[in-house]
């Protein structure tokens, strides 16, 4: 196996697969044979993926990403890690660090993000405002910096080091509440906080900063919602919360989006109210009507009832909560609004919308009888309840709809597909039914300008469907190019 040179050059590398390919191409057995080993196709991509487990790694971005680390100056490097240990929960920073272990030495905020006290000690001896100097570009303080350290996930033996670095910077004389004027409300317990959705907070620090006065306002309290223990990281926060009912509004944004039933009890039980809450984007919604339209189960749903929430409260599209429960198949909600005194009234459009999410073909076409046009006057929303049905692999559901009219076209949250929604979470069966119906492979979706192929990428990366058979879907979507 080839060794990776001590500072590779990308472009010789690009060379070399092309080399490679042109080889393969003339027949020749040994690069045909390379090239065979990890694909099927004589390709400029497979001539690549070749040339980089030649040299060990799994992949050629992965192989192009060593290429870049290595070719960076110490100085940009040192900058790049900076940011990795702050900002990239992946672990790059690590793999930096071990590559390049004068990293650690480069300057003070190395020390500080990696927790070494020695050095942080050495360096504010020789110069006290270290402490509370600002840095022009981030804003922020060296206090700021350990905090928002996401090396005690990359490397938990550093936890203790970033908490006795914490304590030399507040003895020097750094602010435990202060803000960052760049970045307005960026305290060093909000970065404490954030950098916890990728893996453990430091909640030592965390005590330590609450000891000395630090108050968690409505976002810190929602960012903890994202966070990895956000079980326990949650009730500490709460308990220096004087009146979490005037407080909390966005910070139930986070469990809602992750139908996340015991995270949203803490801050209920704690005084949240659910009819001063706001979405993601900080705009006041009825929270009921919002939990249906995320999908969110009837248990989460029960909690905001159960604690006062408006289960008539209309959303945007003038929907009540009941009325969208039915439009999106929700029987159980349905029945749940109804024995909570919420408006049970529904329309016609609820009616059918209902029906096609079970696939009643009787009930659709009765309606439809009754009135003919019903289909031609739905909203662009209600039609894309087709793209709902596909993302939850409701096959029957969608043909049903494509039968009656549904446009194949029909566009839902980001501008996505039925195709997107099915690819995204991998229901191998329903895409299979879109294509045969002639949904449209390289159709972009509206936010990311992505076709369905991407979404599909995107969805194996996280995971959601482990018994998907993703090499399939791929190759189906990328039949056509």
């Amino acid at each position: 196996m080839p060794t990776l040179p001590a500072y590779p050059n990308l472009d010789q590398l690009r060379r070399q697969a092309k080399d490679l390919l042109r080889a393969a191409g003339s027949g020749d057995g040994d690069a045909v044979e390379q090239i065979r080993l990890v694909s099927d196709r004589i390709t400029l991509a497979s001539a690549q993926l070749a040339l980089a487990r030649s040299y060990g790694f799994a992949s050629w971005p992965a192989l192009k990403a060593e290429v870049e680390a290595r070719t960076l100056e110490l100085a940009e490097q040192a900058d790049a890690f900076l940011r990795a240990s702050i900002g990239d929960g992946s672990g790059r920073a690590a793999r930096m660090l071990a590559a390049t272990p004068e990293l650690a030495r480069y300057s003070f905020a190395a020390a500080v993000v990696l927790g070494d006290a020695d050095r942080v000690r050495a360096e504010l001896g020789r110069d006290p405002g270290l402490a509370t100097r600002v840095d022009a570009r981030s804003g922020w303080t060296a206090l700021h910096v350990v905090c928002a350290s996401r090396w005690p996930q990359f490397d938990p033996a550093r936890a203790d080091g970033l908490l006795a670095v914490a304590q030399l910077l507040l003895e020097a004389g750094a602010d435990p509440v202060g803000r960052s004027e760049r970045r307005p409300g960026w305290s060093p317990l909000r970065c404490v906080i954030a950098s916890s959705n990728s893996g453990p907070s430091n909640r030592p620090i965390a005590e330590l900063l609450l000891e000395l006065g630090a108050v968690p306002d409505d976002h810190d309290l929602y960012l903890a919602g994202f966070a990895h223990d956000r079980l326990e990281l949650l009730p500490l926060l709460l308990g220096h919360v004087a009146s979490v009912r005037d407080v909390a509004e966005q910070a139930l944004a986070a469990p809602l989006s992750n139908d996340d039933v015991d995270a949203a009890r803490l801050l209920l039980d704690s005084g949240a109210d659910p009819n001063r809450y706001r979405n993601d984007d900080g705009d006041p919604v009825p929270a009921v009507w919002t939990a249906i339209r995320a999908g969110c189960s009837a248990a989460f749903v029960e909690q905001l009832l159960q604690h006062g929430a408006d289960p008539s409260a209309a959303g945007a599209d003038g929907r009540t909560p009941y009325r969208l429960a039915l439009a999106s198949g929700r029987a159980d909600l349905a029945d749940l609004l109804r024995e909570s005194g919420a408006d049970a009234r529904a329309s016609d459009v609820d009616a059918f919308l209902a029906a096609c999410l079970r696939a009643d073909r009787d009930e659709t076409r009765h309606l439809l009888d009754a009135d003919p046009g019903l289909v031609s006057r739905l909203t662009d929303d209600e039609r894309a309840t087709l793209v709902r049905a596909a993302e939850a692999g409701n096959s029957a559901a969608v043909a049903l709809m494509l039968d009656l009219g549904f446009p194949l076209d029909a566009r839902g949250d980001n501008g996505a597909t039925a195709l997107h929604a099915a690819a995204y979470a991998g229901k191998l069966d329903t895409v299979r039914l879109l294509l045969d119906r002639g949904a449209d492979v390289e159709a972009r979706d509206t936010t990311w300008d992505s076709t369905p192929l991407v979404w599909a990428n995107v969805g194996r990366e996280e995971q959601r469907d482990d018994e998907t058979d993703w090499d399939e879907l791929a190759r189906l979507l990328a039949a056509d190019g």
